[in-house]
């Protein structure tokens, strides 16, 4: 007799129950393997970051004579240093909120890795050995396995309804809590566009975000400040009609540059060695990703950046790691010029995304995917 005196549910609710209910459920089951929509993006900072670590580390060793820090029978070695910038990466990301600590974590994370990675020699070696040569190519091994990880899951990235929807819920406190984070609202709008729009979550997290877009005083912090300015110089000049001779004319350099130099090793008295062939095949991969970026600039500048990338990643991540060891002072520049070329080329691609309108699924390319 209770029951029949309670009034009836409405349909609509029972039925919002029941999607609110299917929906955690599905969410449920695949928690803990659900991908990020930023992880490739962030590992990559991660990678970078520790290349540049080991070929900082060893450039700076070299020119010192070999250093040691501690005395009286104790040596700090740097692997420890790395080990503590690693541990200060994890608690940037398990402390701090937002996509900034995501970044600075990432970048901690891999410093840390290098410093850990540039002493692999004495853990494979009896006698303690940081000069073992063979650490090198175990160096560069590791290395190109983690490029090639990458590569795999950014090709293999699908961000399906489901997929959309955890990562939206991930960022949504940020969204709405952050007047300075635009681009986290920019973000959860592009999932929610992909999630089920039969979600009872989907329309409510919309109307939220939009809410605070309309309201939100929005006070752009220093770096935000500077990559508007930045952002604002490319489109202007990405506007102009000799832009595109340009970028022709600068990556060919930079391919004809490797050539060159691929040119003196054979010029050079005197058998190639092994790491001089390991340039060789850098340099060739290089240049012949670049020419194919060259060809394909007529028809998408996105296109050709994204060959450009490939390219600058190869010498990045081979030629430059072998380089170093007949020239160090080359092969920190070349690092240094690699990875502005990489935050230019990363920068362009964004705003390209963002203005190519005719693009088949503009919110998973907004995802960066």
């Amino acid at each position: 007799m209770a029951e029949q005196s309670r009034p009836p549910a409405s349909g609509a609710t029972g039925e919002t129950r029941t999607h609110v209910a299917r929906g955690a459920k599905a969410l449920r089951t695949r928690a803990l393997m659900l991908p990020r929509v930023d992880g490739v993006v962030l590992a990559e900072i991660f990678l970078v970051a520790a290349v540049a670590t080991v070929l900082i580390i060893r450039t700076y060793l070299s020119a010192t004579g070999y250093p040691q820090v501690g005395g009286d029978g104790l040596h700090v070695a740097h692997v420890l240093w790395g080990g503590l910038l690693m541990l200060t990466g994890l608690f940037v990301l398990f402390l701090r909120l937002g996509a900034p600590s995501l970044r600075l974590g990432a970048l901690l994370s891999g410093v840390g890795f290098g410093f850990f990675i540039d002493e692999i020699g004495k853990f494979v070696t009896s006698n303690v050995n940081y000069f073992f040569q063979p650490a090198v190519a175990m160096i560069y091994v590791v290395f190109v396995a983690i490029a090639i990880l990458l590569a795999v899951v950014r090709r293999r990235m699908r961000v399906d309804e489901r997929t959309a929807l955890a990562n939206a819920l991930a960022l949504f406190d940020v969204a709405v809590n952050d007047p300075a984070a635009g681009d986290t609202r920019q973000q959860v709008l592009s999932l929610l566009d992909i999630a089920d729009p039969d979600e009872p979550l989907v329309p409510l997290m919309r109307d939220r975000v939009l809410a605070v877009n309309a309201t939100a005083a929005h006070t752009p912090t220093s770096w935000q400040r500077m990559r508007m300015r930045i952002e604002h110089v490319y489109v202007r000049v990405a506007d102009s009609a000799w832009f595109p001779r340009a970028v022709t004319i600068l990556f060919a350099v930079i391919a004809l540059s490797t050539i060159v130099f691929t040119a003196f090793i054979f010029l050079e008295p005197g058998d190639v060695t092994v790491t001089e062939w390991m340039q060789v095949i850098g340099t060739a991969v290089t240049a012949v990703l670049i020419a194919i970026g060259l060809f394909a600039l007529r028809r998408s500048r996105l296109r050709a950046y994204r060959w450009f990338e490939r390219g600058i990643l190869v010498d990045l991540l081979v030629t430059e790691v072998f380089l170093f060891y007949d020239a160090p002072v080359v092969a920190l520049i070349g690092i240094a010029v690699d990875i502005v070329l990489l935050i230019a080329i990363r920068t362009a691609s964004r705003h390209e995304v963002a203005l190519d309108e005719a693009l088949s699924t503009p919110s998973l390319l907004r995802l960066g995917l």
